[in-house]
C-alpha cells in the first residue's frame, strides 16, 4: 500500500516510521525542511506525567480576557480575537472538571507506551539525543504549587508516574542554578527529554535507509479523487499516486482537511524559545518555572528555554515583546548569563483544537485519508504513540483513536 504522509515533523515522520513497520510503502511530503517546523525549537520534553489538557476548571472568561497582556504566559492578540471567537467559545466550554478529567484519561492511554516506544526506536538503530534525567518543577508561590500537585496526582491515579514533592532545600540541591526565592516544587522522576532536532534527523535517516522517499520543499496544493477516495496528492512539483494519505502537517493540517470537505477547528498556539550554544552554566535536568510557565532544557553543548502560549492565528510571526518577556523571567529566576540577549530566537506553531486533545483517525469525508494532528505542547511526548495508532488504524481498517 502506497501511503503519502503530509508533514515532516516528529508526528509525520513517526507516522511514516510505523507505517513502514506495518508493511506499507509510505513516502513523506514536507513543504519546508524535515524537522523545520514546530519540532525544531521546542523544549523536547517527553513528559507523560505532566501531559494534560490546557482548558481546566480554573480557566474562566475573566482569566481569558486578561490574556490580552503581551507579557503574560497566555496571550490572545486583540486583532485576532474576531477570527478566534468561535474557537475560544469552544475552548471555554471545555473548562470544566469533567472534560479535564476525561482528557487526562485519554492522554494517559495514549502515553501508556511512550517511554517503551523511545527505547524501541533506539533499539531499531535510530540515533537521537535522549535522557531520563527527570523534570524539576519549581515554585515561588505555594498556592500555585497546590494546583500542580493536583494535576500530578490526577495523572498518577490513572497511569504510571513517579514523582515526589521537594522543599526549598531540596530544590536548590537538585538545581543550584535557581536564584533565591523559590519555596517548593516537585521532581518528576519518570519523565525525560529528547533534543527534537536529533529525533527528526534520526527518523529521516532511518526512513531513507529503509527506502522511504522524503520530498522536501514540496507543498501539497490539492488532491485527485475518485468517489470518496483520494488517488493522488497534488503538489507544486506534480502529482504523486497514492492508495491512502495521512495528514500530519501540524497547524496547517486544517487547510488540507478543508480541501477534502472536512473542517476541523484547528489553530496555532504559538510558543517561543531561545537556544544558547555552549552556555556558561548548565542545568542538571529540565526545569519548569511553575509560576511563570517557562521551561528550560539542557542538551549536549546547549541550553534552551521557552514557553508562552500565543493565540494569534496560523502564522509564523515572531513577536519581539514575547521573547523579551521570556528572557526577563529566565534572567530573574535562573543563573544564566546569556539569558538577557544571547542565543537564537525561535517561534513555532503548536497545533491546537479547542479541547487541546489530538485528533487521530480517519477523515469522515474520505475513506482512505487519516489525520494525525492537534498535539498542542505534547508532540514529542505523544508523537510516537499517535504515529503507531494511525498506522495501525490505516492498515487494519479501523477508524483510529476516537475523541
Amino acid at each position: 500500500m502506497r501511503v503519502a504522509v503530509v508533514g515532516g515533523g516528529v508526528v509525520g515522520l513517526a507516522s511514516a516510521w510505523y507505517l513502514k513497520k506495518e508493511g506499507a510503502e509510505p513516502f513523506v511530503v514536507e513543504a519546508g525542511r524535515v524537522g523545520g517546523g514546530c519540532s525544531l525549537g521546542n523544549l523536547g520534553w517527553v513528559c507523560p506525567s505532566i501531559s494534560t489538557p490546557v482548558p481546566g476548571p480554573g480557566l474562566t472568561w475573566r482569566s481569558l480576557l486578561r490574556a490580552v497582556r503581551r507579557d503574560g504566559p497566555l496571550y490572545v492578540r486583540p486583532s485576532a480575537v474576531p477570527g478566534l471567537l468561535p474557537w475560544l467559545w469552544r475552548f471555554r466550554s471545555h473548562c470544566n472538571r469533567a472534560d479535564w478529567e476525561r482528557g487526562v484519561r485519554k492522554l494517559v492511554a495514549l502515553n501508556a507506551r511512550t517511554m517503551e516506544l523511545y527505547d524501541e526506536l533506539a533499539t531499531d538503530g535510530i540515533d537521537f539525543e535522549f535522557s531520563r534525567a527527570g523534570v524539576l518543577i519549581a515554585f515561588r508561590d505555594r498556592g500555585k504549587a497546590v494546583e500542580r500537585r493536583e494535576e500530578l496526582a490526577a495523572v498518577s491515579a490513572v497511569g504510571a508516574s513517579v514523582w515526589r514533592e521537594v522543599d526549598e532545600g531540596g530544590l536548590y540541591e537538585l538545581e543550584p542554578m535557581l536564584r533565591p526565592g523559590f519555596s517548593c516544587g516537585f521532581f518528576v522522576e519518570s519523565d525525560g527529554h529528547v533534543r527534537p532536532e536529533t529525533l527528526t534527523a534520526g527518523l529521516a535517516v532511518g526512513l531513507r535507509a529503509r527506502g522511504v522517499e522524503i520530498f522536501e520543499g514540496t507543498a501539497v496544493v490539492g488532491f485527485r479523487e475518485e468517489g470518496r477516495r483520494v488517488t493522488a496528492v497534488r503538489t507544486d512539483g506534480g502529482e504523486l499516486d497514492v492508495d491512502a494519505v495521512v495528514l500530519a502537517a501540524g497547524a496547517s493540517t486544517g487547510v488540507l482537511t478543508r480541501m477534502l470537505g472536512w473542517k476541523i477547528p484547528l489553530t496555532a498556539g504559538k510558543g517561543y524559545s531561545v537556544t544558547i550554544d555552549g552556555p556558561k552554566n548548565q542545568l542538571r535536568q529540565p526545569l519548569y518555572l511553575g509560576d511563570a510557565h517557562v521551561g528550560l532544557t539542557s542538551f549536549e553543548g546547549a541550553l534552551r528555554f521557552g514557553g508562552t502560549m500565543e493565540l494569534s492565528g496560523v502564522n509564523e510571526r515572531l513577536d519581539p515583546a514575547r521573547v523579551r518577556s521570556l528572557r526577563r523571567v529566565v534572567e530573574r529566576d535562573v543563573e544564566i548569563p546569556e539569558a538577557r540577549e544571547g542565543g537564537r530566537e525561535w517561534v513555532g506553531m503548536r497545533p491546537m483544537l479547542p479541547d487541546t486533545l489530538p485528533v487521530v483517525g480517519r477523515v469522515p469525508s474520505r475513506g482512505n485519508v487519516f489525520v494525525n494532528t492537534g498535539h498542542q505542547m505534547s508532540g514529542v511526548t505523544l508523537g510516537l504513540g499517535t504515529g503507531g495508532v494511525v498506522a495501525g488504524g490505516l492498515m487494519d481498517g479501523t477508524p483510529g483513536w476516537g475523541k
